[in-house]
């Protein structure tokens, strides 16, 4: 090697040398401070009274958010935090309790009313104390009167007193997970009246209800979300009919465990018309039952076959002789409570639901007997190019609708579940869904129903994204759809909205 290359050489380890020992100088000063933080940190989570320096908590934004000045911290968005901390306390504290205890529900003893008897006193059930995370809004205060005051002839286990509610919605009630949540809740308070309305089959494969057993084949339907009966708006309660010349067969029964697998009562809807040919029915396989359905003129009709109450399979077959037109049937108890039809229309959008024909609408509500409407519609509205003020005179149609076939029943809106969309690694609430969430509620206030929060109930704006992470996972990979977990959770926000609105009732009018 030459000079120049030797001295070259030199300069460069006598480089590496100061720099190695300026490292270690650094590092002798520093670390010391990096130990004390260390022990800093350590300390703030095991000594009582420390809990202000935790640099990190669940719902924390980043790490070391509280000792750099709180950059995010505003009032909103503490509040968004407390928010948060109280809903991940609530779903974890519903979570841990079993959905639902799989054990019959005894016939509650009736009570035999005088003429002139007024309701028994309140009495507190056990968890009608507990608090609503998200309450019903009442704009005028008595909105859902009439569906209080018969939740308390069936609280008083009077005779007869069965309180209905028939629940549509798109597919964020399409596997019957929300209102059978919310069912088994009701029941288990106010009593076990059945199951409800079931339709003959399922229209898609998104129609599901745990609760029964149904098996089924050979049927043609029309669904209300493909407006197939545009001309006549024939749909039936449940939004699809059912055809048959010969052969078409359904089987229901209550699942055990899943319910009470109790029932007293099956009734088949449908229709005479003048083509119409014959179905038969049996229960637990035996002797079969013919109803002729060919009249001069189209009737709404309906068969019903009682039993003693208990576990029954009941059959329906299209016998010939005709196209036999049904609707649907219904399983319910001869017992003082609840029953709560879970309608799924999925798929559909707002406005298909003013397709029914306004008579034909009435006749199956006023036969019901619904004692309150519930409707859960907007996630499929979400990717449609319409204005809020459009949307907004759309649902009113809808409920105008409903409220003009049976003025008794009460109505509540129930906003759609929050829709999250991925930025980056954030999942935010898509924008449309505050604005939706308004014109909602402008409409239950215009039109005299309740309002329930749901993206509220959640936790409000990016809720989505949070449903998803957290474990169990609350919400599903589209960000749109509760999972059965998130069932349970929305089934217990809305149960104890309820309660807290009846033990308010009782209070006020006791």
């Amino acid at each position: 090697m030459d000079v120049d290359g030797r001295l070259k050489q030199k300069v460069a380890v006598q480089r590496d040398e100061e720099t190695s020992g300026m490292s270690l100088s650094a590092l002798a000063k520093v670390g010391p401070a990096m130990a004390v933080v260390a022990i800093g940190i350590v300390l703030a989570y095991v000594v009582p009274g420390l809990e202000a320096m935790q640099p990190w908590k669940p719902g924390d934004p980043v790490p070391f958010w509280n000792v750099v000045g709180r950059p995010f911290e505003s009032e909103a968005f503490a509040q968004q935090i407390e928010r948060t901390n109280e809903i991940d306390s609530f779903a974890d504290e519903v979570l841990s309790e079993p959905d639902p205890p799989p054990v019959p529900v005894a016939p509650k003893k009736v009570v035999v009313q005088k003429p002139g008897d007024g309701l028994p006193a309140y009495t507190p059930k056990e968890g009608d104390d507990k608090p609503a995370v998200q309450s019903i809004e009442l704009f005028k205060g008595q909105e859902l009167d009439r569906f209080f005051a018969s939740l308390a002839r069936s609280d008083s286990s009077l005779e007869g007193a069965i309180t209905r509610v028939s629940h549509w919605g798109d597919s964020a009630i399409g596997i019957d997970g929300i209102p059978g949540a919310i069912r088994r809740r009701m029941q288990a308070r106010f009593g076990d009246a059945g199951h409800g309305f079931h339709l003959m089959a399922p229209p898609n494969s998104s129609y599901r209800h745990g609760e029964v057993k149904l098996k089924t084949s050979g049927w043609s339907h029309c669904f209300i979300i493909f407006r197939c009966r545009k001309s006549s708006g024939l749909y039936g309660m449940g939004g699809t009919v059912f055809t048959s010349a010969g052969g078409g067969t359904s089987t229901f029964s209550m699942h055990p465990t899943r319910s009470s697998g109790q029932v007293s009562k099956f009734e088949v809807w449908y229709a005479e018309h003048p083509r119409g040919g014959q179905f038969s029915v049996r229960v637990d396989k035996g002797e079969k039952t013919f109803v002729n359905t060919r009249a001069e003129a189209y009737e709404e009709r309906w068969h019903a076959v009682d039993v003693e109450d208990g576990p029954h399979t009941f059959e329906v077959r299209a016998a010939g002789k005709g196209k036999v037109e049904l609707f649907g049937v219904t399983l319910e108890r001869d017992n003082p409570g609840v029953v709560w039809d879970g309608l799924s229309q999925v798929g559909a959008f707002t406005n298909r639901m003013s397709g029914f024909d306004p008579d034909h609408l009435k006749d199956h509500l006023q036969h019901r007997k619904s004692d309150l409407a519930v409707f859960t519609f907007g996630g499929n509205d979400m990717i449609r190019k319409v204005t809020m003020e459009q949307y907004a005179a759309e649902y009113r149609e809808v409920i105008q609708l409903f409220r003009k076939a049976r003025p008794e029943m009460d109505c509540l809106i129930m906003a759609p579940l929050d829709h999250g969309e991925r930025k980056g690694v954030r999942i935010v609430s898509q924008p449309i869904v505050p604005l939706m969430i308004e014109a909602q509620r402008q409409v239950a206030k215009s039109e005299g129903c309740g309002f329930f929060d749901t993206v509220a109930a959640m936790g409000g704006e990016g809720s989505a994204g949070r449903w998803f992470k957290r474990k169990p996972r609350l919400i599903g990979g589209d960000l749109s759809h509760a999972t059965s977990k998130g069932h349970q959770v929305i089934g217990e926000l809305v149960y104890r909205a309820i309660v807290e609105g009846y033990v308010a009732y009782r209070k006020r009018t006791k």
